[in-house]
C-alpha cells in the first residue's frame, strides 16, 4: 500500500513538472520565433500550471497524472510542429501528433462519460455503448480539428482531400484503440485509477450543479 501510494505521488509529480518544463520552453521558444499567441498561451499555462493553490481554491481543478502527461507530451509535439518547422521537416510528424491528440481526446471523453455514469442518476451505459460513443466522439472533434488547422495555430493544415481524409482515419483508429483500452480497464476495475481526482472534480462542478 506504501510503495503504491509512492508510486501514484511519483507520477504525479513527474506528470506535473513535464507539464511546466514543456510550458517554459514553449515560452521562450515562442518569444525567439515572434509567435504572440502561442507566448500569450504560454504565459497562461505557466501562471495555471505555477499556481495550483488557486486553482484548487477557485475552480477546484484537479487531472490525473496519465492526462498532465499526456497533455505534455502533446504540447511538445505541437511545439516541435509549429515552433521548430517539425510538420514540414520530418515526415509523419504530423500523423504522429494527430494520433497522440486523438488519444487524448478519447481519453478524455471515455473519462468524463464514465464519471456520468457512476455519480449521475441521468446517465447509465453499459461499457461497450461508452465505446462507441467515444471512437464518435474522437472523430467530431478530428473534424473540428480540420477546421482549427486553417488558422495554422494547432497542427499543420492539410493540403488536399487525402490529407484530410488520412487525419480522419489517424483519428478514428485512435478512437477505436483508446476505447479498446477503456473497455478492457474498467473490466479489470482499473479505470479509477487512471482518473484518480478527475471525478471529484467533474462531480462538484459539473454533476452537483446539474443535478440540483
Amino acid at each position: 500500500m506504501k510503495r503504491s501510494f509512492c508510486n501514484n505521488i511519483c507520477k504525479n509529480i513527474i506528470a506535473s513538472y513535464s507539464l511546466k518544463i514543456v510550458l517554459i520552453v514553449t515560452f521562450i521558444l515562442a518569444i525567439w520565433k515572434g509567435q504572440w499567441i502561442w507566448v500569450i498561451g504560454g504565459i497562461i499555462g505557466i501562471t495555471l500550471g505555477f499556481i495550483p493553490t488557486l486553482l484548487k481554491k477557485d475552480i477546484n481543478v484537479t487531472l490525473p497524472w496519465s492526462i498532465e502527461l499526456l497533455i505534455a507530451v502533446i504540447l511538445a509535439l505541437h511545439m516541435g510542429g509549429v515552433l521548430l518547422n517539425a510538420y514540414y521537416d520530418i515526415p509523419g510528424y504530423a500523423d504522429i501528433t494527430q494520433f497522440f491528440t486523438s488519444i487524448l481526446v478519447a481519453f478524455l471523453a471515455f473519462a468524463i462519460i464514465y464519471i456520468f455514469d457512476e455519480y449521475w442518476d441521468g446517465l447509465k451505459m453499459n461499457k461497450y455503448a461508452m465505446a462507441f460513443l467515444v471512437v464518435v466522439t474522437t472523430m467530431a472533434s478530428a473534424v473540428i480539428l480540420e477546421f482549427v488547422k486553417w488558422f495554422k495555430i494547432f497542427g499543420r493544415k492539410s493540403e488536399s482531400v487525402e490529407q484530410v481524409l488520412l487525419s480522419l482515419l489517424i483519428s478514428t483508429i485512435a478512437g477505436i484503440i483508446m476505447a479498446l483500452i477503456g473497455v478492457n480497464l474498467i473490466k479489470k476495475g482499473k479505470f479509477n485509477e487512471m482518473t484518480e481526482g478527475f471525478e471529484e472534480t467533474i462531480d462538484s462542478n459539473i454533476i452537483k450543479k446539474i443535478s440540483k
